[in-house]
């Protein structure tokens, strides 16, 4: 058997490139999502900008191994860690969720006055029935149980991936010695299922997003067990950073949707291994301080972003009727502002996420750091793995 040329080194408590690369993932969630009409909107590029989410699976994959793969044999250590991950997850979902209902609420309360003033939905219509809370509460909005994405969209990709995270648990507890393999056929068998079911697109979430979140989360799982392995060699790091930095926004920028995104986790697969021995100058400067940030805050970016989306469509559709702006245009089924030209909008791309990014960082200071366990800046650390703290979503 072929050996590697050099021992691996050993890995570190905490991956702090990749972090910075979540960040990044989400912030371009955030953009596909925007709802401003600007120039790069029919792109067919610009849709590529959701892969952000399939690097969240794979990362979630590798990083989730690294921190419990060797930690779970027994029930305490199993129930321990569907806790962890329920904490990790669930009480920003919850907290978003309310504010999705409250506005609701709002916009059922102003239509009793107001029986005239016509919003951009129903309140409590569907998509925002509440049958749907209950399915968002149990995390089973992702099963095909609603004809589309309901309540919080972005909530979907981490409903899927609490039931991953189930997955993973039952293949690291009943088939320890053959986990490779195992992973590896869920890999293959995800795969199989997206190209027979979606061969147009990768881009499925309230139907097939389990066999999606699932294909990512095996390939970083496979990802980790090669890092645990193999090294690279330490003068080339820098190199390979380029490389791969460079093929995957070339990739975003140029692959049509089609089979061909079924590639695009692996891709990101090479991209977590490369970095996350974090011997480069990318890497460099990937761990200071802004990027740190951005990839700290990006779970609670992602959860909240659709959420101030809705306020924005909601006033500007009330505004619009109000004062006869003729701001709020439908476009390609979804309602967007716009600003003069479509390149003007560009504009806003800069404002809105900004805004974005501020509210996530509250989110994340007051809701998602006291509800998980993770130990809030500057306080003392635990004698425990910080990649326990530091598994993020996307």
């Amino acid at each position: 058997m072929t050996q590697p040329a050099s021992p691996p080194a050993p890995l570190p408590t905490r991956f702090r490139a990749l972090d910075a690369w979540r960040g990044i993932c989400a912030a371009l969630v955030v953009l596909f999502h925007v709802p401003v009409l600007h120039i790069a909107k029919d792109w067919p590029a610009f849709a590529n900008l959701q892969l952000g989410v399939d690097f969240f699976f794979v990362l979630s994959g590798f990083v989730i191994s690294h921190a419990y793969q060797e930690r779970l044999s027994s029930a305490d250590q199993a129930r321990g860690f569907l806790v962890a991950r329920f904490r990790r997850l669930w009480p920003l979902h919850v907290a978003v969720l309310a504010a999705f209902v409250a506005l609701e609420f709002a916009k059922l309360a102003y239509a009793t006055i107001n029986p005239a003033f016509g919003v951009e939905a129903a309140p409590f219509s569907s998509g925002r029935s509440p049958l749907e809370i209950l399915t968002n509460l149990a995390f089973l909005q992702s099963f095909g149980l609603h004809p589309g994405l309901s309540w919080n969209g972005p909530a979907w990709s981490i409903a899927v991936e609490f039931w991953t995270s189930v997955v993973f648990l039952g293949v690291v507890l009943w088939w320890p010695g053959a986990r490779r393999e195992t992973f590896l056929a869920l890999a293959l068998g995800s795969a199989l299922v997206l190209a027979i079911v979606s061969p147009a697109t990768l881009f499925v979430s309230s139907d097939w997003g389990f066999v999606r979140c699932l294909f990512g989360f095996a390939i970083g799982c496979l990802v980790y067990d090669l890092r645990l392995r193999y090294a690279l060699p330490a003068r080339l790091l820098g190199w390979f950073e380029a490389a791969i930095a460079l093929a995957a926004f070339a990739y975003m920028a140029l692959v049509p949707m089609g089979l061909l995104h079924l590639t695009a986790p692996l891709l990101f697969g090479l991209l977590v291994f490369i970095f996350s021995f974090e011997g480069g100058p990318i890497s460099a400067a990937l761990t200071t301080r802004i990027p740190q940030a951005l990839g700290r805050w990006s779970f609670a970016i992602y959860m909240t972003h659709a959420f101030l989306f809705q306020i924005l469509r909601t006033g500007g559709t009330f505004l619009d009727s109000k004062l006869g702006l003729g701001r709020m245009v439908m476009h390609n089924g979804d309602k967007l502002v716009t600003i003069g030209s479509p390149w003007q909008a560009i504009a806003l791309m800069v404002l809105i996420p900004a805004v974005v990014i501020a509210v996530g960082a509250f989110f994340h200071r007051f809701v998602e750091v006291p509800f998980s366990g993770k130990p809030r800046p500057g306080a003392p650390k635990r004698p425990v793995p910080e990649t326990v703290a530091a598994i993020q979503r996307a």
